[in-house]
């Protein structure tokens, strides 16, 4: 049995979603059901993070250095014109911290019945879609990353296929080993289906 089977997600931020509650894709046909969404490791935005909170911090550090060299920015600038260069800052930092958000969002992989789906968000206006049957799937194959893969969980899976794109890769997703057996699950009963019925 699908170690997923009976299980349901209704949380928009997960992971790794078995059954997602309410989520559809682009191209999605009649009967398609969504088995597996996948998303990064949440651990994976901790850089971002750290990064985040550097920034936010760099005004504080740059009067604190100024001040030991002796350089008063209320001498230079006008109290207004300190306030806007604070505020365009912070509007940046909000950025970048935004943009990794969103990055991590919409950045999944999705196995279904049918098929395996990786969309690859690469802007607002960007984004790749790559399919692949599953009766295309040849090898599936997981791989934990260091000692934070294995503390955390988390590593990659690396799929065959006799398709156009001939190799994905799921990247940085939660339970790897779960995620392969699964995907070979569903090619085992895709194998054994009549050709053109869904499951």
């Amino acid at each position: 049995m699908p170690h997923t089977s009976g299980l349901v997600n209704n949380n928009p931020f997960a992971m790794f979603a078995p059954h997602p509650v309410g989520v559809t894709f682009e191209g999605q046909e009649a009967g398609e059901e969504i088995i597996l969404l996948l998303r990064q490791h949440v651990i994976t935005l901790v850089p971002a993070f750290i990064i985040t909170i550097f920034f936010m911090l760099i005004p504080f550090i740059v009067s604190s250095i100024l001040l030991v060299v002796g350089i008063n920015l209320s001498d230079l600038l006008t109290s207004a014109q300190i306030f806007l260069i604070t505020v365009f800052w912070y509007l940046f930092v909000f950025g970048y911290a935004f943009y990794r958000l969103l990055f991590w969002y919409f950045n999944v992989y999705l196995l279904t019945n049918e098929r395996i789906v990786d969309f690859d968000f690469r802007g607002i206006l960007h984004k790749e879609i790559s399919y692949a049957g599953l009766g295309q799937i040849e090898d599936v194959s997981p791989k934990m990353i260091g000692f934070f893969g294995t503390f955390f969980n988390f590593g990659n899976v690396f799929i065959q296929t006799a398709g156009a794109k001939n190799e994905f890769e799921f990247e940085k997703v939660a339970k790897p080993d779960d995620v392969a057996q699964e995907i070979s699950e569903q090619v085992r009963a895709e194998q054994g289906e009549a050709p053109g019925v869904v499951a």
